[in-house]
Formats: C-alpha cells, sequence, structure tokens
C-alpha cells in the first residue's frame, strides 16, 4: 500500500505545467522540421512521415498535460473547454494516435476500428502548405496543429491565474 499522501491540486496543477512546457517545446520542433529540408532527406525519403509520428506523440502528450489539468476542479471547466477546442481543431489526432500506437493489431486487420483496413495504413499523401498529412481519412496540418497547441498551452499557463484558489505548493507535495 502507497503511504503516500494523494498529491495537492497545486501539485497536479505544476506537474501537468511542467508536462505540457516540454510538449509544447517537442510540439514547436517538429513542426519546424516538417518545415524544414534535412541533410539526409534524400537518403530517408519518408523522414517527414516519421517527423509526423513524432508530432503526434508531442500533441498528444499535450493533450494529456491538459487532461491532468483538469483533474483540479477549480480548473476543471476552464481546461475541458480548451481540450474541447483542441479536438476539434485537431479532429484526426486520436485516430493518428491510436493506429500508430496500435500498427501490429491494425497490419493484421485487428484493430479497434474494423472499418480500416491493413492496406491503409502505407498509403498517404503530404502537401507542403502547413505541411499536411492526409492520412486514414483525415488531415493534419502542422500550422493549425501548432496553433491548437499554443492555444492549449496558454489555457493550461492560465491556470496560473487561477493559483489564488489552489492549495500553496509545499516542498513536500511537489514528489519530484
Amino acid at each position: 500500500m502507497n503511504s503516500v499522501a494523494k498529491p495537492s491540486g497545486a501539485a497536479i496543477y505544476e506537474r501537468a505545467r511542467r508536462l505540457a512546457n516540454v510538449a509544447i517545446w517537442s510540439v514547436e520542433l517538429q513542426c519546424r522540421r516538417l518545415r524544414a529540408a534535412e541533410p539526409g532527406d534524400a537518403d530517408f525519403v519518408l523522414r517527414k512521415w516519421a517527423d509526423f509520428d513524432f508530432l503526434v506523440v508531442a500533441l498528444t502528450r499535450l493533450r494529456r498535460a491538459a487532461r491532468l489539468a483538469a483533474q483540479v476542479p477549480e480548473l476543471e471547466s476552464s481546461m475541458l473547454a480548451a481540450i474541447e477546442e483542441f479536438d476539434s481543431t485537431l479532429p484526426g489526432l486520436k485516430r493518428f494516435r491510436n493506429v500508430a500506437e496500435h500498427i501490429d493489431d491494425y497490419a493484421l486487420d485487428r484493430g479497434r476500428e474494423q472499418s480500416l483496413c491493413r492496406r491503409s495504413l502505407e498509403v498517404s499523401s503530404f502537401d507542403a502548405e502547413g505541411p499536411t498529412l492526409h492520412w486514414l481519412g483525415f488531415s493534419l496540418n502542422g500550422r493549425q496543429a501548432l496553433q491548437a497547441s499554443e492555444h492549449l498551452f496558454a489555457a493550461i499557463q492560465d491556470g496560473i491565474a487561477s493559483g489564488s484558489e489552489l492549495d500553496n505548493v509545499d516542498k513536500a507535495d511537489t514528489d519530484h
């Protein structure tokens, strides 16, 4: 049995903010890489595909940090609204994440979404505008993803304004 006390709202918020900080930097990095040419692009022609995969991971982590912040009762309604806006801007994110994480199941036509077949896993297209990945019936535009991420990150940071409503963080409660 774990004898450590449950974290306070302030500790939960601070952890969510730190996780979101790493995630937003990762989103920015991947979006910058997607707009740039890399020295190895001629050898690794699927590099942008890989960078979109990493972008999906970073976007998902940012969303999860926001969900963590939403666990703080004082922040719940504002965070859930921000997450809903993020999700509506990036409607394919969940599908991209789920298929990428369970690619082995989908490669054998055993994925949860029965409408997706294994043949669709390796069929995609890219547009320079954004840039944009079109895959699995959805599109992920790098510019829109970055803007949505910045808005979600700002909502998480706005929790600082609610800080007076949160418990004070003491050293024992930050459980690094």
